[in-house]
């Protein structure tokens, strides 16, 4: 039976939820002002969410840690490794009163010493987890374990409806050949962060992304070929970036990424991942040398510029710099 002081603090932190979300946010907004209302209303100073990636279901992605767990951002976790995978696969709320003692706590030589775990659910599936620490040990109470997993049940669903919104709207504005979001939804998608971001004071970055010698590639082995190529670097790029990232055509050969909360010393390490891309088997192109390599330049908010205008065209000044290397 929940207490009533928990059922009280779930209410407040759904009535602020509910005055605040009059519309469906993007995932990166929602997950900012879960973990500032967790704090400001629930009373976790440290707390982690979870969500398992769409298109790896092994594979749980951190997209947002305070306090304690800060350093987890970004983080992809294996399906089997962390107490976040322990409540998702076990299907119900962990309290663990000792961290340091628990052989499937991340990190615990210097880590919390206590924690609250629960699954996100959404449609009776699990589609994340929910988790809060403290330095000490036995530092939460059955109260505490009720009200995680309270809100978990609630967050859930919102998680996932902001995940189908992101899905849809992407589709609304799709490039055919590569499937990205195109050119308008990328710009939406950074006037979007721009309002988040002079509110919380948080940087994001953006990137543009360019295909080294692809009119070689069109010139000597034709145009579907180029494609294929296209197809190759897109599907590359959207899997070597984080769940949350924002990739999409800009146009020709050029792709603009979104890197929601990340500083430009972060996401310089980011296009390191995919600068070089493997060709797939098709006609010409795979034959040429087996692969492409990549050039970008990358500008981040506040530094950079306050506008999308200004931002694209410090990553693209970039983008030439490097490009001029090569």
């Amino acid at each position: 039976m929940r207490s009533p002081a928990g059922s009280d603090k779930a209410l407040e932190f759904l009535a602020r939820l509910a005055r605040e979300f009059t519309a469906v946010l993007s995932l990166s907004h929602l997950v900012t002002r879960v973990l500032e209302s967790l704090s400001e209303t629930a009373g976790f100073d440290s707390c982690t969410i979870g969500l398992i990636d769409a298109r790896d279901p092994d594979l749980l992605t951190i997209v947002g840690a305070t306090g304690l767990r800060a350093h987890l951002r970004d983080a992809a976790l294996p399906r089997g490794q962390s107490l976040m995978w322990a409540t998702i696969e076990a299907g119900v709320p962990l309290s663990v009163p000792d961290m340091q003692g628990d052989s499937r706590a991340l990190g615990r030589r210097n880590g919390p010493g206590s924690g609250i775990y629960a699954p996100l659910l959404a449609n009776d599936r699990a589609i994340g987890a929910l988790s809060a620490h403290r330095s000490a040990e036995a530092a939460f109470s059955a109260e505490d374990l009720d009200l995680l997993a309270l809100l978990a049940t609630y967050l859930g669903g919102v998680f996932e409806t902001a995940r189908m919104h992101e899905c849809v709207a992407e589709l609304a504005f799709a490039d055919a050949l590569t499937e990205l979001p195109n050119r308008r939804a990328f710009l939406d998608r950074v006037g979007v962060e721009l309002i988040r971001t002079r509110r919380t004071g948080r940087p994001f970055s953006v990137a543009l992304v360019d295909i080294d010698s692809f009119k070689a590639i069109n010139d000597r082995y034709g145009h579907a070929a180029g494609d294929a190529t296209l197809r190759d670097v897109a599907r590359t790029i959207r899997q070597r970036t984080r769940g949350y990232d924002l990739v999409a055509r800009y146009g020709g050969d050029e792709f603009a990424l979104l890197f929601p909360d990340t500083s430009g010393k972060t996401a310089q390490m980011i296009p390191m991942r995919f600068w070089q891309i493997p060709l797939s088997a098709a006609p010409g192109a795979a034959q040429a040398r087996g692969y492409v390599t990549l050039s970008w330049g990358i500008a981040c908010h506040p530094d950079d510029g306050d506008s999308p205008e200004v931002l694209l065209k410090a990553a693209d000044a970039r983008l030439y710099t490097m490009k001029g290397t090569r």
